[in-house]
């Protein structure tokens, strides 16, 4: 009886802290494709988990030789159904565009009519626009 209490006990729990979650954290909790256009070998991976009632996102990409990269490491905050913000760190390096970018943002993610990603708003904070365009999305 005691361990059938205990476990009803931890099922509500859990229940509970689903029940917690908005439909705008349940689409970004899990796994998603990531990255910046510009590394030609294929998207990375970012993932949203939430710890402490917290929004936590890593993401990273590679090329296949591993030189151009892109790391996004930061906390959350949901705006609205299409926009969250991340404040962190990012970390980006290509050859052909602006070299290395090493530094603190708080970047807004925007999800524009019938898309599947959400994608930097702040694109021509990365580098000149004259000189690349940098898209880096998060998928759904």
């Amino acid at each position: 009886m005691k361990s059938f209490l205990i476990f009803f006990c931890l099922l509500f729990l859990s229940i509970s802290a689903v029940a917690q979650l908005t439909d705008e954290e349940k689409s970004l909790l899990g796994s998603h494709q990531f990255g910046v256009q510009f590394i030609w070998d294929g998207y990375g991976t970012a993932v949203v988990s939430k710890l402490d009632g917290v929004l936590h996102i890593r993401g990273e990409q590679y090329s296949d030789d591993r030189e151009e990269y892109v790391l996004l490491d930061g906390v959350i905050t949901v705006i609205d159904s299409r926009n969250f913000t991340i404040n962190g760190s990012l970390k980006l390096f290509t050859k052909g565009c602006c070299g290395l970018l090493d530094r603190t943002v708080n970047y807004t993610f925007r999800k524009a009519g019938n898309r599947k990603y959400w994608r930097l708003k702040e694109r021509e904070d990365l580098c000149s626009p004259y000189t690349c365009a940098y898209y880096l999305d998060i998928f759904e």
